[in-house]
């Protein structure tokens, strides 16, 4: 069986689509005997639905040094 740490690691590469099909089985099967790791994963999953619902985005870089010149003009 792997570590709380190791399934946790997996949870977080599952929720970014990264982790194998192996690594999910193995996050499934600790998450049978562990209550910690199955209120992790929950809760990570939770967030990601969350995140996604936001639907949050980044600002360009020629966006960010817009807003910072203009952002020095008002001091």
């Amino acid at each position: 069986m792997i570590s709380c740490d190791e399934a946790a690691l997996i949870c977080n590469k599952s929720q970014y689509h990264e982790a194998s099909l192996l690594e999910k089985i193995k996050l499934k099967w600790h998450i049978l005997f562990c209550n910690t790791c199955k209120s992790f994963s929950a809760k990570n999953k939770q967030l990601s639905y969350l995140f996604g619902k936001a639907r949050l985005y980044i600002l360009s870089d020629a966006s960010k040094e817009e807003l910072k010149r203009k952002l020095k003009e008002r001091t």
